[in-house]
């Protein structure tokens, strides 16, 4: 039996949701455009382990738990920062990491005149990270003991948040704690949250059962897309040089800097450490644990970072001599990163090329190699053509163009930044200098008016038939009546002055966001500027260079 991907099936299962009965297929045309805007959403839920699953199903039949959560975690969030930010950065991460491991603060705060004691509670970070973290517990203990009471006010709410609902829901958000990114994304996209909850309400046995069978066809879907990444990275030489070299520069433009050679900062024994020669390498989940949900994740991070994965984690490969192995497909902040820069068409072209490759491979896997390059696509859609980016002999070629095309257009408007042009108005000047690119374009008109008829024709297919039409009568005109005259003020009565009109501001429709916008940037908290302009990380210290690559990696579901 053919299994829909589970955004369809919750909404087909809302059975009529409009005045007008229509046929089966016609629901499905309706319900799959819209399931289609949910789909990354379904995939990185499911991904995750049962019991997590099926505390996302409950928590979906609460959406205003949900909200509620949002608008403590924006209060303590700004307190949590507010106690820490006047100590340097490398104090404040010690308190975010601290914050990772429940009841560690409060057992430190307990311990604070036993230095003994306080040593055996920071035995459950890392060993490299121990000696700093004592030395910031012992110097900042009157901080420390603000942030426990802070975590006992911040409990208290969320326990009395959640008092009055059944055990299983209790259970649910507080088992949902642990993954705060999912909450997130429930939160991010309430319309679908809401929707998933009313149909698990109604049916749980069958949303239960389409939740676990599509669990399996994901992760299989994307182990085996895995898997073609692996080999057509570690069976290129080239490609691995121009991955290794990018993934110096975006360490390098987002501050993660290494006294170490980059060779080391690849391998990093913290994450896998050596194990003997002849056994698998266990994996430490000390970068699993995620920070709190209530404080977040450093705000200086330039994007969200819920785990303080390993300096490797965003390439998705290790670096060995002579050697690259590949663990993860590249993030989805790499990828948006990489896009982003034109030179890299140019400078790592072979990469470049594998990247579009696999994106057409597949396309409709929603992962973070597909979803990058769409997105790039996207953005350059009226002068990069399908047909532009399908023809893999010309592919590099076409790549390389292309980043020097857009690399010319940005360095013409950094000269001009009083009369930038638009990708399509620099083309038309400098069309000989980019003939791919120009007949790109015009490939590009015709596909865009082929999809906007496809989607016109899609958006129609549930809509009901249109009636017969009866001519209508025309419209009786209406004769204006005529002006009256005004009376001509005699000698002995002055001219009557007219009342200045008093001139009433409009109300426009987007006033009242305006108005909440206004409220709500007083309290959200500030962004600080993203690496490289903030401060440097650094990489952790060394104890060994020597490393043996894993022969398999274990890896917890939902992590990418």
């Amino acid at each position: 039996m053919k299994t829909f991907p589970l955004a369809i099936v919750l909404l087909c299962f809302r059975g009529i949701l409009f005045p007008f009965t229509v046929s089966a297929q016609t629901d499905m045309a309706l319900l799959k455009d819209l399931a289609e805007e949910n789909k990354k959403s379904v995939e990185a839920l499911v991904l995750y382990p049962t019991e997590t699953r099926m505390a996302i199903l409950e928590a979906t039949r609460h959406p205003e738990l949900l909200i509620k959560m949002q608008d403590i975690k924006t209060r303590t969030s700004a307190a949590f920062r507010a106690l820490i930010e006047d100590f340097p950065r490398s104090t404040q991460d010690v308190f975010y990491d601290l914050g990772r491991y429940p009841g560690l603060t409060e057992r430190l705060a307990i311990h604070r005149e036993d230095s003994k004691a306080l040593r055996q509670d920071l035995e459950i970070l890392p060993e490299y990270k121990r000696e700093d973290a004592f030395g910031v517990v012992t110097r900042q203990m009157a901080t420390l003991q603000q942030i426990v009471q802070l975590e006992k006010t911040t409990d208290a709410a969320f326990q009395r948040l959640i008092s009055g609902y059944a055990t299983s829901t209790r259970k649910a958000f507080e088992q949902l704690l642990r993954t705060p990114e999912v909450i997130d994304l429930l939160n991010e996209d309430l319309k679908f949250t809401i929707l998933v909850g009313e149909t698990y309400r109604d049916n749980p046995d069958w949303v239960i059962r389409q939740m676990d069978s599509l669990n399996l066809v994901v992760a299989k879907s994307h182990a085996e897309e895995l898997e073609s990444w692996q080999k057509t990275i570690e069976n290129d030489p080239a490609a691995q040089a121009e991955l290794k070299a990018a993934a110096q520069e975006y360490a390098r433009d987002n501050g993660y800097v290494s006294d170490d050679s980059y060779d080391d900062l690849y391998a990093d024994d913290n994450y896998y450490p050596e194990d003997d020669a002849d056994r698998e390498p266990a994996v430490v989940y000390h970068y699993y644990e995620p920070y709190p949900y209530w404080y977040g994740y450093p705000w200086w991070e330039p994007f969200p970072r819920w785990h303080p994965y390993p300096w490797w984690w965003d390439w998705g490969c290790r670096f060995y001599p002579g050697q690259v192995v590949v663990v993860y497909m590249p993030s989805y902040y790499f990828m948006d990163w990489y896009f982003y820069h034109p030179h890299h068409h140019v400078h790592y072209n072979h990469l470049s090329t594998h990247f579009v490759n696999h994106y057409n491979g597949y396309r409709r896997s929603g992962t973070t190699i597909t979803t990058g390059v769409k997105n790039w696509h996207e953005r350059n859609r009226t002068v990069i053509s399908d047909d532009f980016l399908s023809d893999k002999k010309q592919l590099p070629a076409r790549l390389k163009e292309f980043g020097r095309f857009e690399q010319g257009m940005e360095d013409h408007n950094a000269r001009n930044p009083a009369n930038p042009l638009s990708k399509e108005q620099y083309l038309e000047k400098n069309a000989r200098k980019y003939p791919d690119i120009q007949q790109s374009r015009e490939k590009a008109a015709t596909e865009i008016q082929r999809e906007t008829n496809i989607r016109r024709e899609k958006n129609a297919e549930w809509a009901p038939s249109k009636a017969p039409a009866k001519p209508e009568p025309a419209p009786v005109k209406t004769q204006r009546p005529p002006r009256t005259q005004q009376p001509t003020p005699t000698p002995q009565q002055p001219p009557r002055k007219e009342r200045p009109s008093i001139q009433l501001k409009p109300v426009t429709p987007d006033a009242g966001n305006d108005y909440h916008r206004q409220k709500w940037d007083q309290i959200k908290p500030s962004k600080a500027p993203s690496a490289p302009g903030g401060q440097i990380r650094t990489a952790p210290p060394r104890t060994k260079t020597n490393v043996t690559p894993p022969k398999t990696i274990k890896v917890k579901p939902g992590r990418n």
